[in-house]
């Protein structure tokens, strides 16, 4: 058997239960065994008995096992290797009379190879992939490979990107031909290629292509203008910076030095913040480059005025709409010469929670490429400390700024001043968080008097 080190821990005995079988790896684990990358997911390819075949793989190692398609006879397997890492197995029916037609239907040279599995397996590569993977160029496997599954042009966006590749002329003719062909598309498999997009590396470059090439207004978002791209190379290299796992205290031009100087300390809680998952599987990072592409915050409603065929959940658009009117009022601070005071801090986030960490950043990914000479400096360190206030109210001094604790609840009115159920016990409440934020009160007395004069009338409230 080959040297199967870039393979998955389970590979040797995925191929042994696989043994009686005509068995082909094929698509991208070919690919990143040329390209010698880690090989996480595995597709197999057979003449017959794609799912008995399956079966017995998920019934010997423990695995789960699922018929995605009946009538095709695709069938997946998910397994975890001994570091509980998970790991899918797909196996599908040759498309056509055998293994070399099967490639003439897939997509890009690149991924139209195969690999034996028996002990001289050699790779199959008839439409010249590994020399393509070598000169770095995607190419459409057939003329009509992209005419078939117009969801293939947003993955040549991807492609080319996660490797670094070229497109070729002709191909990108096929992407302008047939990129039409997206609506047709289910807008659930539009949505898993664009997070495919917003997983991987050049973002920026990503979505100017999806313009070039005439896809944008398929996708998403419409028209994606200069200052998207300034603002989404911006969180690209900012996120770049801030997920590494060293401690990297500068970066590549003045202006992200200054802001690691001033934000670096929130590293931690930003890696861990960019990682949560509105909806398993995607994430509050990819969101992130989809939010300078809607509309500006200050709209009523950006939902509804933004063209867009993107299905996510209720929790996502949330957070993509207050993080964008988030940023506004971050940019609206930052323009003024009043230091922002704890209660600032407080009611930001009261009224756009966790939304308004992403919304920080946003408010700086969209005036960034105004500060690009030293002499703006001083004015971009400015910005930066107000930033930088929003976040150390929240992960520094959340205790005082953002959740002070509970000090009286309802029943507590109810008893202590004869009020009944009814809104303005909400609203005193409010009153006395707001009160000790601001005040400092820290205790139940303090609180207590603090509500006495309120009802009195003898203290005024903030604005």
């Amino acid at each position: 058997m080959m040297n199967n080190k870039p393979f998955p821990a389970l590979y040797d005995q995925i191929i042994d239960l696989l043994e009686p079988y005509q068995v082909y790896l094929v698509g991208g684990a070919v690919r990143d065994l040329h390209l010698g990358k880690p090989i996480h997911d595995l597709d197999f390819a057979l003449p017959v008995d794609t799912i008995p075949a399956a079966k017995l793989v998920a019934d010997r190692l423990g695995g789960a096992f699922f018929v995605l398609d009946p009538e095709r006879e695709t069938a997946r397997v998910i397994l975890k290797d001994e570091n509980d890492q998970r790991m899918m197995v797909d196996f599908t029916l040759f498309q056509g009379k055998d293994i070399k037609a099967d490639l003439g239907t897939r997509d890009f040279t690149i991924t139209s190879m195969a690999l034996g599995t028996g002990p001289d397996a050699k790779v199959i590569d008839p439409y010249g992939g590994v020399q393509d993977l070598k000169d770095g160029l995607l190419r459409a496997t057939t003329g009509q490979s992209l005419a078939d599954d117009p969801l293939r042009c947003l993955r040549a966006v991807r492609l080319a990107a996660q490797f670094g590749l070229r497109i070729l002329p002709e191909t990108k003719d096929q992407i302008r031909k047939y990129g039409s062909g997206i609506t047709g598309i289910s807008p659930e498999r539009i949505r898993d290629e664009l997070f495919r997009i917003l997983d991987g590396p050049k973002q920026a470059a990503a979505f100017q292509a999806l313009e070039i090439l005439g896809l944008s207004p398929y996708v998403f978002f419409g028209e994606v203008t200069d200052q998207h791209i300034k603002e989404l190379a911006f969180l690209e290299e900012l996120w770049a910076l801030f997920l590494k796992e060293h401690d990297q205290d500068s970066a590549a031009n003045w202006s992200l030095g200054l802001l690691i100087h001033r934000l670096g300390r929130y590293r931690g809680d930003l890696k861990i913040y960019l990682k949560g998952e509105p909806v398993p599987g995607r994430t509050i990072y990819q969101l992130s480059f989809i939010a300078p592409l809607l509309k500006d915050g200050k709209d009523k409603d950006i939902k509804s005025d933004t063209p867009s065929i993107l299905p996510l959940s209720n929790q996502e658009w949330e957070i993509l709409i207050q993080s964008k009117q988030a940023a506004e009022v971050v940019l609206q601070y930052s323009r003024s010469e009043d230091n922002t005071r704890p209660l600032d801090i407080y009611r930001y986030y009261r009224q756009y929670k966790s939304a308004g960490i992403l919304g920080v950043f946003l408010a700086l990914a969209s005036v960034s490429s105004e500060y690009k000479g030293n002499s703006h400096q001083e004015s971009w360190i400015m910005i930066l400390d107000k930033c930088r206030s929003f976040l150390e109210g929240l992960w520094e001094k959340k205790d005082q700024w953002v959740s002070p604790p509970i000090l009286l609840n309802g029943d507590d009115l109810q008893s202590e001043f004869s009020i009944s159920p009814g809104p303005q016990i909400g609203s005193l409440l409010e009153s006395l968080r707001e009160a000790q934020v601001e005040r400092c009160i820290s205790s139940r007395e303090e609180a207590v008097q603090f509500l006495t004069d309120l009802v009195e009338g003898s203290i005024e409230i903030s604005e």
